[in-house]
């Protein structure tokens, strides 16, 4: 006995370095798969996309930020017309007034969309790419969207090196996407193509690297989910996600095209979220191998439904996924519910076979669920109260407003090690009563509740349990039914690893883009999946922890990487803070004021404020109901007031109508209006019904328009006095005696900041 157990030990101490050893080799190969592909050079054959030819395109576009309504907007389009034409099409431009309406706002703009038709070989539905080229006044918009508007191009480019396709193909490239899906709303309006499209598919960027990703579809995918899994030789996408977006209240250019019915495909690269509309989204900082991956993916889905009848692409939704190799699964939903089923009566067979053999003891497996249970939600919850006091200890977090942080790769590194050490000890201290396959087994049971309640609500999500659960499920079976339990078997965890494999290829990219799509701010969620992949890894993790000493590894590992997330938490030159300051005055006292948003002053922004300054509201620029600002005296600067011009005011049967036109003297690209003291019954804005019904509060933003002003008729309530606020605003600071901004410094993004305003209102008695 004494010569066999060291033996026994140092074997069992050799199949957890092969176990440890293949379970890195498939997180490697599942993260793998959800990367980018290498950039191709200029040189490659002309008919293949290269990101480096179109690269020089978003050069050329992302000099400068280019808002809808300013001088480098009108450059950009002049040199999208430019190399249309050379590549032998004729542009066209479709220049009216876009008009958006949602639940929060209004907004309306002259806008000028830039649409070309590459003709097919017979009549019927074209294919539609969409990318918007305007970009926001805070960044220059090398991702968002020049890249987009790049492969456009070079797709294009490609395809003039091809044999003509079935179907035309249309591009337009929209504007005013930023302030409200303008261009999208005005091309579905008014223009006559909008009729021919048979399927759009629409790019975007939320970040400015990382793999593409097709994130929304229109209801009823069937077909196109199908047509996508056949065309795209790297597909990523998975229906979870088109059920969450689907329910979010977030709008890109194709919530337009699909509330007219159109089917679609929304297409983004998420990752880099600190650079999304701040001066950080550069040509130098886009990541080429995601514009590659993007331009892979649209011309090959051109080519495809270039050649397929567009004229019918509605029907019943898909299951779909991808997975390393194997490419994107799909199955029609109405599938969820008999899969689920099975996976339940295989689930009760295990279960006797596991019970028979007394592999299994019912109380103990009973008291792992809810062990399990207890264990994600300490994980869950636990993991969101420690983000929330790192974020007490580094406060300049909450200037990041896309809840991101510059070194989040280090807390979602730092976070998964905990995860796995906390889950190792807590299961350690379960085996005092329960063992780790009756544990296991627990977390199955878990796992299956969850798949029923999915297959029911949220079908789309239920891949996400099935496919990992059922090939586990099938090794426990095999496990019970040849009485395998030998822990020292290479056959034992051989059989474990192949079940378990589905798992970690699914699970361990799906991790890191919930994390990546979550930010840290949802760091809680992130640690709850991880609880679910590590429940079905039990046996493995129990033999890691034993022979390994996995727990004061992963709990070391999580230690130091906290460590150097904390101490890579400052800003620089390359990880800029941002910050809010504008300018603005009042037309009718002179009075001007630099302005702040921030919660607390950063040492160029102090600058601007009196030491002990609080913060206020200012009714008296921006009416009542807004936030405080910090707020001090500023230069008049005697920039020219908005103006507004009364056409007529007449009162019949107390009602009183007001038509007034409203212009920007210094013609600023953005205006914004609000009538306060009265309902408005109804309402025009260039001769267009904008609010039929009563508003209480009826509020307008406007963008690029034309020099002669804006038309509007408002139908009020007789009898109270009411006041018309207009404030225009451009996109700079004014030429101050200040101090320059610090390179390790910015403006904030979505918001007001490096604006300049002036505020008019005139008063209706």
């Amino acid at each position: 006995m004494q010569k066999t157990q060291p033996s026994s030990e140092k074997t069992e101490f050799i199949v957890s370095c092969v176990v440890l050893t293949l379970i890195l080799a498939l997180i490697v190969c599942g993260l793998f798969h959800a990367t980018p592909p290498a950039p191709l050079p200029s040189t490659v054959s002309p008919s293949v996309f290269s990101s480096a030819r179109a690269m020089s395109t978003v050069h050329h576009i992302a000099q400068k930020p280019h808002p809808i309504g300013t001088a480098e907007h009108a450059k950009v389009r002049d040199y999208l017309l430019a190399e249309l034409k050379i590549l032998g099409l004729e542009p066209q431009i479709q220049t009216v007034f876009g008009f958006h309406q949602s639940a929060q706002e209004s907004r309306v703009g002259v806008i000028h969309n830039v649409l070309v038709r590459l003709p097919g070989r017979v009549s019927g539905k074209a294919l539609l790419l969409v990318a918007h080229y305007d970009s926001t006044h805070t960044g220059p918009g090398a991702a968002d969207n020049g890249a987009s508007v790049a492969a456009i191009l070079e797709t294009l480019r490609a395809l003039k090196h091809k044999p003509a396709l079935q179907n035309d193909v249309i591009c337009i490239f929209t504007d005013g996407e930023e302030p409200g899906l303008l261009g999208a709303e005005a091309f579905i309006a008014e223009h006559p193509w909008a009729r021919q499209i048979g399927l759009v598919l629409n790019f975007e960027y939320r970040g400015n690297r990382g793999p593409f990703i097709m994130f929304e579809t229109s209801p009823g995918n069937g077909k196109i989910i199908h047509g996508f899994a056949k065309a795209v030789a790297h597909p990523l996408a998975n229906s979870l996600m088109y059920e969450v977006y689907k329910r979010l209240p977030n709008d890109t250019d194709l919530t337009v095209f699909k509330h007219a019915g159109i089917p679609g495909m929304n297409f983004a690269a998420i990752e880099g979220h600190t650079s999304y509309h701040t001066r950080l989204d550069r040509p130098e900082l886009l990541q080429e191998g995601s514009l590659q991956h993007q331009g892979e993916i649209m011309l090959a889905l051109v080519e495809h439904f270039g050649n397929t009848s567009l004229s019918d692409l509605h029907s019943a939704d898909s299951v779909y996924f991808d997975a390393p190799v194997l490419g994107l699964l799909h199955y029609p939903t109405n599938w969820v519910l008999p899969l689920c089923a099975v996976l339940i009566l295989l689930f009760t067979i295990v279960l006797s076979l596991g019970l028979k053999t007394g592999a299994l003891r019912a109380v103990r497996t009973a008291f792992g669920a809810v062990i399990y249970l207890l264990t994600v939600a300490v994980l869950g919850v636990g993991s969101q109260l420690l983000w929330q006091s790192i974020n007490w200890l580094h406060p300049e977090y909450a200037t990041l407003l896309q809840g991101d942080t510059y070194n989040s790769h280090w807390y979602l590194s730092a976070f998964v090690m905990l995860g796995i050490g906390l889950f190792a000890c807590m299961q350690s201290a379960a085996q005092r009563w329960i063992r780790p396959i009756e544990l296991a087994f627990g977390a199955m049971a878990c796992w299956l509740i969850l798949l029923s309640a999915a297959s029911i609500a949220l079908p789309g999500a239920s891949f996400l349990f099935f496919w990992p659960l059922a090939p586990l499920l099938l090794i426990f079976g095999i496990l019970f039914w040849q009485r395998i339990q030998n822990t020292s078997s290479l056959l034992y965890w051989g059989l474990l690893l192949l079940g378990v494999s589905p798992a970690i290829l699914i699970l361990s990219p799906f991790i890191k883009a919930l994390f990546i799509g979550l930010t840290p701010q949802g760091l809680g969620i992130v640690m709850v999946v991880l609880a679910l992949l590590l429940g079905l890894l039990v046996p493995l993790v129990d033999l890691l922890a034993k022979r390994m000493a996995l727990t004061r590894m992963a709990l070391a590992s999580a230690v130091l990487l906290l460590m150097t997330a904390s101490g890579t938490a400052g800003f620089d030159a390359g990880h800029p803070r941002p910050h809010n300051l504008f300018y603005a005055v009042d037309a009718l006292t002179g009075r001007a004021f630099w302005l702040s948003t921030d919660k607390d002053l950063d040492e160029w922004t102090r600058t601007f404020f009196p030491v002990n300054l609080v913060r206020r509201r200012l009714p008296e620029l921006f009416g009542d109901g807004q936030g405080e600002f910090w707020a001090a005296a500023a230069p008049n600067f005697a920039l020219p007031a908005p103006n507004i011009k009364v056409l007529a005011d007449t009162t019949t049967a107390n009602i009183r109508k007001i038509a007034i036109q409203v212009r920007s003297s210094r013609q600023a690209p953005r205006l914004s209006l609000s009538v306060e003291g009265a309902a408005v019954i109804r309402s025009t804005v260039a001769g267009r019904v904008f609010s039929p019904a009563v508003r209480g509060e009826w509020r307008l933003k406007a963008f690029a328009i034309p020099e002669q002003g804006l038309p509007m008729e408002l139908t009020v309530q007789a009898g109270s006095p009411f006041k018309i606020r207009v404030i225009d605003i451009s996109y700079q600071l004014p030429p101050a005696s200040f101090q320059p901004r610090p390179a390790e410094m910015m403006p904030q993004p979505f918001g007001l900041s490096d604006t300049s305003m002036v505020v008019n209102t005139i008063d209706f008695q």
